[in-house]
């Protein structure tokens, strides 16, 4: 909160895993009837490398559920934590001298770029440390902020080296790109009160985004009903205000998925250890798994190239799927997509009628 200058109250909770920290965040975040409402996660793309924290994933899922939040679940291509690529250097304003002694100050030239490794060797972290007493500790913390001068902030990568431009700092920067004027598609498979419909439409209304097309797939049971279907989409969609380019009614989603889609997720459930899926759990929930299997065949097909994706995020009911299996399903449904938000609500309708 300091390095974003943000002002605010917080919590300090400890926690011994995941699952612990984030329910204990569930419970406690906000103040009052300012507490949020809705829990945003990062997909957890490693899960099938560690099934023991992929049930604590699931559980904070279901946690979420069971105490009445909306759930969204973030998955880019090259995922959204680079924690291990990268060392955030504060400098600037911020980094006072009053705070530190002057043995601990490195300054910076317009040459950082290649004092930069030298200047943030390991050796001086360690002199920044053993300068630090208690009451200097308080700008010196568990990130190991270093002073370079008046350069305002500074990206570096594991080893200490400025940061490359076409790698990890794109990705870190894509949300901030300038205008984009492709398409938003939203997947509306299930009636969840309305988020998946209002989230698109909110970004729609950024400047970021105003030159995008919002397009609507929704899913139908019949093939005679697609006209119908497609009118009552529109119609409501007109009520609520919402701007849309197409709306796209599915019928097919109950056929059978092809062989590769299957083979996929064979591959997928392959690396997982012998007995994470039941085979009952598997003949169990074969519809289903069908049916996700599909939804990603149509999605490669209709948002391949669409600026971001909008998805109706499956629920993690308890008793009825395992951990390793709804990850197999959102992974397989979100493979090699654009930016796919998954989105639940807690059936709370956020969208009005014209009165």
């Amino acid at each position: 909160m300091r390095e974003k200058n943000i002002k605010g109250f917080y919590t300090l909770t400890e926690s011994n895993n995941f699952e612990e920290g984030a329910k204990s965040c569930l419970t406690s975040a906000g103040l009052g009837k300012l507490a949020p409402n809705m829990l945003l996660m990062g997909f957890k793309a490693d899960w099938a490398s560690d099934i023991d924290l992929a049930m604590e994933y699931f559980s904070v899922l279901q946690a979420a559920f069971d105490q009445n939040f909306s759930v969204g679940v973030l998955r880019v291509g090259n995922g959204i934590d680079f924690s291990d690529d990268t060392v955030y250097v504060h400098t600037g304003e911020a980094a006072s001298t009053e705070h530190v002694n002057e043995d601990c100050v490195r300054p910076a030239t317009s040459e950082i770029s290649t004092r930069c490794e030298a200047s943030v060797s390991e050796s001086t972290i360690n002199e920044v440390d053993d300068c630090a007493d208690d009451s200097k500790d308080e700008f010196i913390r568990d990130q190991k902020r270093i002073i370079l001068g008046e350069t305002k902030g500074l990206l570096l990568d594991s080893r200490v080296n400025p940061l490359p431009k076409k790698n990890i700092v794109e990705n870190l920067t894509q949300f901030q790109s300038n205008k984009r004027s492709g398409n938003l598609d939203v997947w509306w498979l299930y009636d969840d009160g309305g988020l998946t419909l209002l989230l698109p439409y909110i970004l729609t209304t950024r400047q970021q985004f105003t030159s995008c097309k919002l397009r609507v797939f929704t899913l139908a049971n019949r093939k005679d009903e697609l006209d119908s279907e497609t009118r009552k989409m529109a119609t409501m969609l007109a009520k609520f205000r919402i701007e849309f380019s197409s709306v796209v009614v599915i019928p097919d989603v109950t056929k059978p998925a092809s062989e590769a889609s299957r083979a996929r997720l064979d591959i997928m459930l392959a690396s997982l250890p012998v007995g994470a899926i039941k085979d009952d759990e598997m003949l169990e929930n074969k519809e289903k798994t069908n049916r996700h299997l599909r939804l990603s065949e149509l999605l490669q097909t209709h948002s391949k190239d669409s600026e971001l994706i909008f998805l109706t995020l499956p629920m993690p009911r308890k008793g009825h799927v395992s951990a390793p299996l709804y990850l197999a399903w959102l992974d397989v449904m979100t493979e090699n997509l654009p930016p796919t938000l998954l989105i639940r609500g807690n059936q709370t309708s956020v969208l009005t009628f014209y009165s």
